[in-house]
């Protein structure tokens, strides 16, 4: 759910149609209904005019509703905009002053909520061999984590959906152990084991 900044006048300013609290009541009604919820986003700073208070507003925004991982970058003027032509353009040192900042606190929230998940089991779907250890298969969880596990030996598991429990957390996901096969379809998971 792409938010772009966490200030409700740089949103109006980008012509973005929604108000922060919209955006966070769409992200309470989310969270409250669909279990093992894995939140993403698009944060931009640096846009014409942004001031110190408003990039803070951006940092508390993410700092209180912790998102799983963020897509993050710095604003650049795009010939034809109308947002190019503002005045008030921000340094580009501040720019990624405030983008480098950003990106710290977002690894570390994405790092606590991946420590946080150690022990639960995940379904995934099993993608190739990890490219850095052929001893070890790589796949995605249906929250979009990808989680690295040791490979039994002849199983061809490339496209099949297994289960594993996550045991260590990484900024990119989990390395995690395969579980046994569940007679039982359609859990979602993650699930406590």
């Amino acid at each position: 759910m792409p938010v772009q900044v966490g200030d409700d006048d740089l949103l109006a300013r980008m012509r973005r149609g929604y108000t922060l609290g919209q955006y966070q009541e769409i992200v309470g009604k989310l969270r409250s209904s669909v279990r093992g919820l894995s939140l993403t986003t698009d944060i931009m700073l640096g846009f014409p005019g942004e001031t110190d208070d408003q990039y803070e507003n951006t940092m508390r925004f993410v700092s209180e509703t912790r998102f799983d991982a963020a897509f993050m970058f710095a604003y650049s003027p795009r010939e034809g905009t109308k947002a190019a032509g503002y005045e008030n353009q921000v340094p580009e040192s501040v720019k990624l002053d405030r983008l480098g900042r950003l990106i710290v606190l977002q690894n570390r929230i994405t790092e606590e909520i991946n420590q946080s998940h150690v022990g639960l089991t995940y379904e995934v779907l099993v993608e190739r061999r990890s490219p850095k250890d052929p001893g070890k298969w790589t796949g995605l969880s249906r929250q979009g984590k990808t989680i690295n596990f040791p490979a039994a030996d002849g199983l061809d598991l490339i496209g099949r959906s297994v289960r594993v429990r996550a045991t260590r957390a990484h900024l990119w996901g989990f390395t995690g152990e395969l579980q046994p096969e569940r007679a039982e379809r359609g859990i979602a998971l993650p699930i406590a084991t």
